[in-house]
């Protein structure tokens, strides 16, 4: 079982590009109580070759919740690893001075004398930096000592103006230090060995030449030292030497010719010949160095290559070695895989009139049928994951495309493979994502072509002008690879097509290059057609025949590989905020930034099941799924307990099936646009609500007032001192008098018709009431009986008990 625990020295690394963990980092610190790791990035260890190595640094310690970085540990999203230093880490003392004997030299302290330059240089450094380890590790005072690692770096500056040093210098050597677990030869110099490379050419420094100097130089003339040569002053020497050392032509004609050519201010006019006027001496180079310098060039090409430029000499003049179907015997061999624009501007799904731009489509063919196996479509720029998704679909079976697209076609038009290499470019799939999803977790091979070698990968290359000419250009919308002309209208104009029927277009037009395009007679194959010839038949020259031939025949050589297992490895990943409904996807390539696709929320039982969207009450409220870009039915969770599917629970099936990823944030940025288009209505209608509500409390301020003054019989108070109570013992007292008026016989104030308008808002306190009129005798109450008046009493009581209670 996994070791699941994190303790100081673990050495972890990202097993995707969901992470912000990027490369190999150390834990150095572990601190439960307040759920904090201390991380530092480590470098590349320093190679045991004396060639020169760029500087490198551990960019300093950084803090990470300890709880994130176990529930990526749980999650495979990171993992342990180990650390292969270089050998001479692990010499003694004695060892470095064998490898680099101690130098009698006087710049160096007697006390060092019998040490090694390099135990001096290493010692320097340790010395730098031993205040600030001292501090973590001795000292017993939890005044002074820091919290956690992260504060040394506050200290770096003032150390180094105590030790007359750069705080680069301490910066390096302190990062260095704790990367490397703490190993004090981790300070070695980059070069434990002699200086300079075996083989590379010495190339003057600051302006100064190499080798000895001249006699002016000697005698203080420092301009006539001689010019210091350059990586262009070679290969004008070399060219030169190649150019016109020839049979019967002596070394000095030839330094002359190469002078005139390379090294002179034009021509000038001397006894009525014209001739070469050279440049100064000591802005030459001289007669030796053309005669050292110049037979080290090997390529005989390399001055054409320069005046013709490289890409003009790569097309058109260098030689043509070998085809690109080389070494390939069987169809699923080799795949060819390459990325080009599809040159057709696309609208969003839902609104057509707003553009979402120019795609960019990956396609995977075989490299010695060039029969179309995959392919993938997105917006913008692509990256690793886009290349992957395109390997996916080579790989998997296309049937539910064809149905997403609602296509009749058969799926054996389209046949899936995967490949044991393929063809790449230094592109989508050169990155260390690509070659480990590729290499190390599918056994399969990566082949990048170099750059200017289009031939080498010349099923794609021939592919991207077929589609370009044949069905993109033709197409409205499209920009014909071009930008417009001056008075033309631009092409995004005139987009009509959403990328789901661009899809169902392209898929016709793959279906008619895999099953109708005419293919040379001599690329099918001669057994194929004295088979067919022994039956009386001719072969169809179509990529699908070709390839049905030589499944039926065995030489078909792709890997089965189980379809859930590509998908776990294959699949882009997206990052997803956990909330209490489901998942919600980020919009990608956002860097750190947060912006949600409402429209992916996604959601079955196993969320719940798995405690992930308990785990969200807890602060771990992020989560790496996997995903197509162009379905939104579900995304996949990959866990320790294998591939989840996870269904969408939106209610827009249209979107849904015919939507994707880039339709999702086409809808957030009109969403971002109507932001800004409506802000003036937004407000204006925020300012009227307020003013609606503040006339109508004034109005009801106003009642109140009018009510406390009639009961009481006295002029209204002002709005400020009018208060709540005082208004609910108004309305009391009013309703109070309504019923002794109703209980003696008085009508009550006609109510308006739901016909009539309104009547007008009294501005004025209405009058008192009247009072009671004397009641006759013949209408009195019998003795024993409560009369009005008594009721009157009574309830004038309560409300003065209820008034004093509350």
């Amino acid at each position: 079982m996994d070791d699941l625990s994190l303790a100081p020295g673990d050495v972890l690394v990202s097993n995707g590009t969901g992470v912000p963990i990027i490369g190999l980092h150390r834990v150095l610190e572990v601190i439960p109580a307040i759920d904090r790791v201390t991380l530092i990035p480590i470098p590349s260890p320093r190679n045991e070759t004396h060639a020169k190595q760029i500087n490198y640094y551990a960019k300093g310690f950084y803090s990470r919740r300890l709880s994130e970085l176990l529930h990526w540990l749980e999650t495979r999203t990171i993992q342990k690893t180990t650390l292969t230093l270089p050998n001479h880490w692990f010499y003694s003392d004695e060892d470095l001075r064998k490898l680099a004997p101690p130098k009698n030299s006087p710049t160096v302290p007697v006390a060092d004398q019998h040490l090694s330059p390099l135990e001096i240089k290493r010692n320097f450094k340790l010395k730098l930096i031993e205040p600030l380890i001292s501090i973590t590790t001795k000292s017993p005072d939890a005044a002074t000592k820091p919290p956690d690692l992260t504060c040394l770096d506050k200290l770096v500056r003032e150390r180094a103006r105590e030790a007359g040093v750069s705080a680069t210098q301490v910066f390096d050597a302190l990062h260095r230090y704790y990367a490397f677990g703490c190993i004090r030869n981790a300070l070695l110099p980059n070069n434990t060995g002699r200086s300079g490379a075996p083989g590379k050419t010495r190339l003057a420094k600051n302006g100064v030449k190499l080798g000895r100097k001249n006699a002016a130089v000697k005698a203080g003339n420092l301009e006539l030292a001689g010019l210091a040569l350059t990586e262009k002053d070679i290969e004008n020497i070399q060219d030169g030497y190649r150019a016109f050392v020839l049979p019967g032509t002596k070394m000095r004609e030839a330094y002359y010719a190469m002078c005139a050519t390379y090294y002179s201010n034009g021509y000038v006019k001397k006894h009525g010949y014209w001739t070469t006027e050279l440049l100064e001496a000591h802005r030459r180079p001289t007669e030796g160095e053309f005669a050292y310098r110049g037979p080290g060039g090997k390529d005989e090409h390399a001055a054409a290559r320069r005046m013709m430029g490289e890409g003009h000499w790569a097309k058109n003049f260098r030689p043509l070695a070998g085809t690109a179907r080389d070494g390939i015997t069987m169809i699923g061999q080799v795949g060819s895989l390459d990325a080009s624009p599809i040159d057709v501007n696309q609208v969003a799904c839902g609104n057509p009139l707003q553009p979402i731009g120019v795609g960019r489509g990956l396609f995977v063919r075989d490299a010695w049928l060039g029969l179309y196996v995959g392919l993938h479509v997105g917006i913008d720029s692509l990256g690793t994951e886009d290349a992957k998704l395109a390997i996916l679909r080579a790989a998997t079976d296309k049937s539910a495309m064809l149905a997403k697209y609602n296509l009749d076609l058969p799926s054996e038009d389209f046949p899936s493979l995967f490949f044991s290499r393929y063809l790449a470019d230094n592109g989508e799939l050169r990155s260390r994502d690509g070659m480990e999803s590729i290499v190390d977790e599918l056994s399969s091979r990566i082949e990048f072509v170099s750059s200017g070698r289009a031939d080498r990968n010349s099923s794609s290359e021939s592919g991207h002008h077929s589609r370009h000419a044949n069905f993109d250009h033709q197409l409205s919308g499209t920009t014909k690879g071009r930008q417009a002309t001056r008075g033309e209208p631009l092409a995004i104009t005139k987009a009509l097509l959403t990328r789901y029927a661009y899809m169902r277009l392209l898929l016709l037009w793959i279906h008619w290059a895999n099953t109708k395009q005419e293919l040379p007679l001599h690329m099918i194959p001669t057994e194929m057609r004295r088979e067919f010839s022994a039956k009386g038949r001719t072969p169809n020259r179509s990529r699908i025949e070709v390839y049905r031939w030589a499944q039926a025949n065995g030489y078909v050589s792709a890997k089965p590989i189980d379809p859930m297992y590509l998908r776990a490895h294959l699949l882009p990943k997206f990052t997803a905020s956990v909330q209490r409904g489901g998942l919600v996807l980020h919009r990608p390539k956002m860097g750190n930034g947060v912006e949600l696709l409402h429209g992916a929320k996604f959601s079955n039982a196993y969320l719940a099941q798995a405690g992930i969207i308990q785990a969200a009450t807890r602060g771990k409220n992020h989560i790496v799924v996997s995903a197509d870009p162009d379905d939104l039915s579900q995304v996949y969770l990959i866990d320790q307990r294998g591939i989840h599917a996870i269904p969408n629970i939106r209610d827009d099936i249209l979107f849904i099936h015919e939507g994707g990823i880039p339709d999702l944030c086409a809808l957030n940025d009109a969403q971002k646009l109507d932001q800004v288009v409506g802000a003036t209505r937004r407000d204006q209608d925020g300012v009227d609500q307020q003013s609606f509500r503040n006339e109508e409390e004034a109005y009801a301020k106003e009642r109140q007032s009018a009510a406390r003054a009639a009961l009481a019989g006295q002029k209204a108070p002002s709005r400020k001192k009018a208060g709540v109570r005082a208004a609910q013992a108004a309305e009391r007292r009013a309703e109070l008098n309504n019923e002794i008026g109703r209980a003696r016989g008085q009508d009550t104030p006609a109510q308006p018709k739901s016909g009539d308008s309104p009547a007008p808002r009294p501005q004025l306190a209405p009058p008192p009431p009247p009072p009671p009129k004397p009641v006759p005798a013949a209408h009195q109450a019998p003795a024993g009986s409560m009369t009005l008046l008594d009721i009157r009493k009574a309830q004038l009581a309560r409300f003065n008990n209820e008034r004093k209670f509350s």
